[in-house]
This record gives C-alpha cells, sequence and structure tokens, in this order.
C-alpha cells in the first residue's frame, strides 16, 4: 500500500443526526471524556456520581449563572451593535448529537461568545487553559455555530481569580473536539468500559476515585505497582442540637449564630 499524498488532506466525514432513540451527548461529558475516557463512561453510561470539594466549589461558582437572564436574540438580528448579556441558554443539535447548558452568552462585533464559568484560578499553561474545558467551550460554539450564529472564540470564567481566558476555535480545536465526542459515542454504543489510567496525577483529584478505583483495577491485572493510598478528607463538621424555645439559628459569613428571642405573653381572651 502506497502512502498517502500529503497535498491531499483526509476529508472529514460529517456527524450522523442523532437518531430519535438515542439522549444528546452534554457538552460537560465531553469535557469529562477529554479528561479520562474511563470516567466519561461511568459518568454517563453508568450514571455514577460521587461529590467532592472540588464538584461542590463549582457549583457554587456557577450560582450565578444558573437563573436564566437576558435574551438570545436569533442569528439574523444579531449585528455589529448588538449588546447581548444572556445567561443560563440550552441549546442543543440532533445533527452534531449535542446539548449544552451555556453559562452566559455576549456579543462581540455581530459574532456571540459562549462565557463558562471555572472553579479556582486559570491554570498557567502555555494555551491558557486545559484540553478538557478547551474541548467543552468548543463543544458550545459548535452548537451556537450550528444554530445559525459566528461563532469563533470563547471564554473561559476563572471565578476565584476572576480572570477572564479567550480561547479560538481554531481548527486544531475543533479536530480535537470532533474526536472527544466520537470517542465517547464509540464506548456509549460499545458497552465496554475503558481501561483505568496507570499511575496519572489525574486519578487523585477525581470525584470517582472510589468507584473507578484505578490503582487496585490495574494492580489486579499487571501485580506492578501498589495502589496508592485513597486520601480521605477530614469531615470536622458536628450536629448542633437546638433545644431551648423561642431560639433562633442563623448563619453570619461562616460564623453559626444562636439568638434566644424574647417571650410573648399571650392572654385568653
Amino acid at each position: 500500500m502506497s502512502d498517502p499524498d500529503p497535498s491531499q488532506p483526509d476529508l472529514p466525514l460529517p456527524f450522523p443526526d442523532l437518531a430519535g432513540d438515542l439522549p444528546p451527548l452534554p457538552a460537560r461529558m465531553v469535557n469529562e471524556y477529554q479528561y479520562c475516557p474511563r470516567l466519561g463512561y461511568l459518568e454517563w453510561v453508568q450514571s455514577e456520581w460521587a461529590e467532592s470539594a472540588d464538584t461542590v466549589e463549582g457549583r457554587h461558582a456557577h450560582r450565578r449563572t444558573e437563573k436564566p437572564g437576558g435574551v438570545l436574540p436569533p442569528p439574523e438580528e444579531v449585528e455589529a451593535d448588538t449588546l447581548i448579556h444572556a445567561r443560563s441558554i440550552t441549546l442543543s443539535s440532533n445533527r452534531l448529537g449535542l446539548i449544552a447548558r451555556m453559562d452566559l452568552i455576549e456579543s462581540d462585533g455581530g459574532a456571540v461568545l459562549p462565557v463558562d464559568y471555572k472553579r479556582g484560578k486559570r491554570p498557567h499553561v502555555a494555551k491558557g487553559a486545559y484540553e478538557p474545558e478547551r474541548v467543552q467551550l468548543c463543544v458550545q460554539g459548535m452548537i451556537l455555530a450550528e444554530h445559525g450564529y459566528a461563532c469563533s472564540e470563547g471564554v473561559l470564567y476563572f471565578a476565584a481569580a476572576r480572570e477572564r481566558v479567550p480561547v479560538a476555535f481554531d481548527e486544531e480545536l475543533r479536530r480535537l473536539t470532533a474526536n472527544a465526542i466520537d470517542g465517547l459515542r464509540l464506548i456509549a454504543a460499545g458497552g465496554q468500559i475503558p481501561v483505568p489510567l496507570a499511575d496519572r496525577p489525574k486519578c487523585p483529584r477525581c470525584s470517582l476515585v472510589g468507584i473507578c478505583l484505578p490503582d487496585e483495577v490495574n494492580y489486579l491485572k499487571h501485580a506492578e505497582t501498589p495502589p496508592r493510598p485513597l486520601a480521605v478528607l477530614r469531615d470536622e463538621a458536628l450536629p448542633v442540637y437546638v433545644q431551648a424555645r423561642s431560639a433562633k439559628v442563623a448563619k453570619s459569613g461562616e460564623t453559626l449564630e444562636l439568638v434566644r428571642l424574647p417571650r410573648v405573653a399571650i392572654f385568653p381572651r
């Protein structure tokens, strides 16, 4: 077989339309697959979920975007001077087989700009953010473009530092996103859970590490590297029982306040 001609690039195949009996892939699941294919399978196919400090912090960072606000006008009405500030917009595409709830959509000179909120501070990496976050944002851009909007870039907003990181939807990122979507579809249709990552720093911070058990599974198969001990977070929370009558429990910042209200005498009529 002769080598392919480099002057003739591969012709990408279009995404197949979504069948009526298949649910659309959420943009967040494409993020999880890009982070770890086994994580994407556990959450999307097996519906596994576990809370962690990171997931709670991420949900807290999204609290401002959970309530819909603003209006996303039709694409034909978006002009250079159109101002858009629309929160919690959900769009889907049968052709792409995707759905995304977008934290915020802004306008930029006739184009639209998806803004995705993230917990923590931005990582100091070459492209401003890690691949899974950029892929998830690109999914949103692809859906917006599918609905007729001009969308060639987005923004990752890191709540802890209040910093915006622009992300261009270039050909490289679009190809990476398409591969992640196809990969998630393939493992979902095949019903075969991917093998766990081997001795990777991603695993200890994963909320499903206690379900996935990557070190334990790899050790049972290969008996090479002993499992790393699971780090259990300290839980210093204690229950508080208030038994006094006319007592009020309130919260001021990070302080729990217990106040005893004055009694009110009630006389029979």
